[in-house]
């Protein structure tokens, strides 16, 4: 019960947010094309947050999974003892740094948006089940 109420309480808060902006951006430019966009976004984040919190689903999973694939082992390096080897080295393992936290990113930005097209399908399965399954009387305190 009390995961349900999280759940439609932040998604709830969230959608409000965005539609604000969206108002506010919309107005101040003139061009009400970006409150559909805000709004689109709106729905998206509400269904990805209520699929978050309830946790019946397969969807967080999913972005974990996406995440993931962002975090790979840069390769070992070979250098000379000197200092254009020891120069390079730091130069080269700062480019896999930069590299790294770009892919990271990338990946990141990549299984949130799969996650929001995917659980405007998926929340309303998962609200469904959430409240067929309601509270068990073991799970009663």
């Amino acid at each position: 019960m009390k995961r349900r109420v999280n759940a439609f309480v932040w998604s709830s808060i969230f959608a409000a947010v965005m539609l604000v902006i969206g108002v506010v951006v919309s107005v101040s430019t003139g061009k009400y094309s970006n409150l559909a966009i805000f709004g689109g976004l709106a729905l998206c984040g509400f269904a990805l947050i209520i699929c978050l919190i309830l946790k019946n689903n397969f969807v967080g999973e999913m972005m974990e999974n996406i995440f993931e694939w962002g975090f790979v082992t840069m390769p070992g390096l070979i250098f000379t003892l000197d200092l254009d080897g020891i120069i390079w080295l730091l130069t080269v393992k700062l480019l896999f740094w930069i590299l790294g936290i770009i892919l990271a990113s990338l990946c990141g930005m990549l299984a949130i948006g799969v996650g929001l097209i995917v659980s405007i399908f998926v929340a309303p399965y998962a609200i469904m089940k959430e409240f067929k399954g309601g509270v068990k009387p073991e799970n009663v305190q």
